[in-house]
């Protein structure tokens, strides 16, 4: 049976500098500016994209608020029309023991109208 053995032997670079590859750094500007603006266009459009879906969830609550509102609305109405029927006011009127005026029970007082 062989034995590999590998000698190891430390490399000082510490006195290499490394040259600036300068034809990368070209095409790495020329990449950023050919992706950077379609980049911005793309951030661009997902603001803008949010912001309209937020209006439109508002705009759909303010829908819902008012249909509530009509609703309610018209709730109210019927249950005032319901309350100030002629029926509901002679029965009011009976219970609480109220009649017509007697005579000097109203008095007329005439104001003067400032000048």
């Amino acid at each position: 049976m062989s034995a590999l053995y590998a000698e190891f032997k430390r490399v000082d670079n510490s006195r290499v500098a490394r040259e600036r590859d300068r034809r990368r750094g070209r095409e790495l500007f020329a990449l950023t500016a050919a992706v950077l603006p379609v980049a911005i266009a793309l951030l661009a459009y997902t603001g803008i994209h949010l912001q309209t879906v937020q209006v439109g969830y508002e705009i759909d609550r303010g829908r819902h608020t008012v249909a509530r509102l009509r609703e309610e609305r018209q709730k109210l109405l019927s249950k005032l029309a319901a309350a100030a029927s002629p029926e509901k006011a002679a029965a009011y009127a009976r219970r609480e023991k109220l009649g017509p005026s007697r005579p000097g029970q109203v008095l007329f007082v005439a104001v003067e109208k400032p000048r």
